[in-house]
């Protein structure tokens, strides 16, 4: 598991990525900014109670927030699958898996 400086790190890290700034992180986790911007310049513990709703608005795992965890996101073609389940033919479904292998090739060379 993480510590503190390393999950702030994390998190930084991942606002960055995001060009999310801290007033936004506080706004869509429902906290206050002051007491966001406390756990970033690390004067006050990271809430290990609230590490679901940071990973959700950074859109990772809590599991890869604290450490748990190498990977960073759940699985996006299981998510994009789960939702287009029903709504494609056959024939689709495999012009789909057809382009995936297609652009997995091109990153082989």
């Amino acid at each position: 598991m993480r510590n503190n400086d390393e999950i702030i790190t994390v998190i930084t890290n991942l606002m960055d990525k995001q060009n999310l700034s801290t007033s936004e992180l506080a706004r869509r986790t429902n906290m206050a900014k002051s007491t966001v911007s406390r756990y970033l310049n690390k004067s006050r513990e990271f809430p290990l109670n609230r590490a679901d709703d940071f990973a959700n608005v950074l859109k990772v795992t809590p599991e890869y927030l604290l450490g748990l965890e190498e990977k960073q996101t759940k699985n996006s073609f299981e998510t994009i699958a789960a939702h287009l389940d029903g709504d494609l033919t056959e024939e689709e479904w495999q012009e789909i898996l057809d382009y995936a292998e297609f652009v997995k090739s091109k990153r082989k060379k």
